[in-house]
């Protein structure tokens, strides 16, 4: 099968997008053909190696929606059945995640991805950390990954849900929902009649569930110190993906980008990739 692969380079990013290929590589089934794209977003630096950079998107002033606006770029240049949307400062680490990925969106679900932790975001939809779909949604609806936002304002607007619209967003009436980017996801899809789909649950730092391994006592100090960072995904028991977070001023060659990486590194030694 042939599959677009697309993640989007803005500020320390490209860093971060080649560590990615470099972890979906190492955990491949190699039984796909897979194509490796980017958008260059406000701020790159560079580009990744490896990857084709088929567009540019403009600048629109705002972090969220500099991000959104490349990922309804990215629509343009879908040339294959089987997409994926991911983050640069995201890692893959689970085996024939690629045959995975395929395999479900083939004989089981519309999307899959990974579910936010959030509070005030959507609930057990995936979302666009990493949000792979079958192309052929788009013949019925219009994606838009674009954020809500204020003028003049850099977080992203929070609205209250109504009875006529929480239960796309698996979330109760009256509710406060973060219209961050992508976060009309749900609603989009599912008013167009797609209900099937499948998010990941997110494990955190924290959790004595998480299996991304700590060099010692002080690498893990430091980590948690951000502890709202470094997240996971498990599939089946076993990590997923998982995602940096921060990369926008957090390099993958700086203190927590590093640290990160390490982590990372230590569970593919271990796990002999």
């Amino acid at each position: 099968m042939n599959v677009d692969f697309f993640t989007f380079i803005g500020p320390n990013s490209a860093d971060y997008a080649d560590y990615l290929k470099y972890t979906c590589e190492k955990f491949i089934s190699r039984e796909h053909n897979i194509n490796w794209k980017c958008i260059e977003s406000v701020g790159a630096e560079k580009l990744p190696k490896g990857y084709r950079c088929v567009a540019k998107a403009p600048n629109m002033k705002h972090n969220s929606m500099n991000h959104g606006v490349a990922l309804n770029l990215a629509l343009d240049y879908i040339e294959s059945d089987y997409v994926i949307f991911i983050d640069a400062d995201m890692a893959i680490l689970y085996s024939n995640w690629d045959d995975i990925i395929i395999n479900e969106l083939t004989n089981k679900y519309d999307c899959f991805g990974v579910s936010y932790g959030h509070s005030t975001k959507y609930k057990n939809f995936p979302t666009v950390y990493l949000f792979a779909f079958r192309s052929y949604i788009l013949d019925k609806v219009k994606l838009d990954f674009c954020p809500k936002i204020t003028k003049g304002k850099e977080a992203p607007l929070k609205i209250k849900l109504t009875k006529e619209n929480a239960h796309y967003f698996n979330m109760e009436p009256g509710k406060i929902l973060k219209c961050d980017t992508g976060w009309e996801l749900p609603l989009q899809i599912k008013k167009a009649g797609f209900n099937k789909f499948i998010s990941l649950p997110m494990v955190s730092m924290k959790s004595k569930n998480s299996q991304l391994p700590f060099e010692d006592k002080n690498h893990k100090k430091l980590c948690m110190t951000k502890s709202n960072h470094q997240s996971e995904w498990h599939r089946k028991g076993k990590i997923f993906t998982t995602h940096k977070q921060a990369s926008r001023t957090q390099p993958l060659n700086g203190t927590w980008g590093n640290a990160w990486k390490r982590r990372i590194d230590l569970f593919m030694k271990r796990n002999n990739q």
